[in-house]
């Protein structure tokens, strides 16, 4: 919702005329150019933003009053775009919709008992939680690489289908190697927990053999022997070995 338009302009009026601390801003225009003046009491704008959070999550005109926010934090959020586009190396308008959703969500969810400062709470909170959305997504992505690098082992389709990345996002990653790892359990033996730590869990081969009181090399090797079984027993017998039941039955 635009500040500009009449409903805005109603919506505004009616708070202040309940809102002593806006009794010096006529117009909207007028509080967002305070609010992102380098000029001004830190700590009057503090309050100021403090309000229009409570307003927000009240739900009174919540749109109207994110706009305010949103425009009266500008400034900080701008910068928050600026070193995200860097990091991330997104399309900027991916990069504005994932602050936009990650400051709404913010918004509506602080809580502002303890709170010293609500700009750098809500300028830092929301850089904070887009990175770590684009952090967590692309550990899924590494991770849906690692799964499916197990499924093509060695140019082999080796191992379950229903690991790759159309598998359903509904199931956490941690279910998924759990369930596999249950069921390699049988085919591989006491190398199994290898063969998870290093295909899926990413970690190296030497923080791998060091857990286990073994040489990086032989580590290696024992989780390519684990391979080598899965794919003759796949060549050998693959109608007598079942996927795991969420795949929906059938042979891998």
């Amino acid at each position: 919702m635009a500040i500009r338009t009449a409903e805005a302009r109603r919506a505004y009026r009616l708070v202040r005329r309940n809102w002593e601390a806006l009794s010096d801003f006529e117009e909207p225009e007028a509080l967002v150019s305070f609010l992102t003046a380098r000029e001004g009491d830190s700590h009057v704008k503090d309050g100021l933003l403090a309000g229009l959070v409570t307003l927000v999550q009240m739900g009174a005109s919540a749109r109207f009053f994110v706009a305010l926010l949103w425009l009266g934090l500008w400034p900080g959020l701008d910068g928050v775009y600026h070193r995200c586009l860097r990091r991330t190396g997104h399309p900027p308008a991916e990069v504005v919709s994932s602050i936009a959703a990650s400051f709404m969500s913010l918004v509506a969810r602080v809580s502002l008992a303890g709170v010293q400062r609500v700009a750098g709470t809500l300028v830092r909170g929301t850089e904070r939680d887009v990175l770590k959305a684009w952090h967590k997504e692309l550990v899924e992505q590494r991770h849906r690489a690692r799964l499916q690098l197990l499924a093509d082992a060695d140019g082999g389709a080796l191992l379950v289908p229903w690991l790759t990345p159309s598998a359903s996002r509904a199931r956490s990653f941690n279910a998924e190697v759990e369930e596999l790892r249950a069921w390699l359990l049988p085919l591989t033996g006491e190398d199994t927990d290898l063969v998870v730590s290093v295909l899926l869990r990413e970690e190296d081969y030497v923080e791998v053999a060091a857990s286990r009181g073994l040489s990086p090399e032989t580590a290696r090797k024992r989780v390519q022997r684990a391979l080598g079984r899965l794919r003759k027993m796949k060549k050998k017998c693959p109608e007598k070995i079942p996927c795991p039941k969420s795949a929906g039955g059938g042979a891998f």
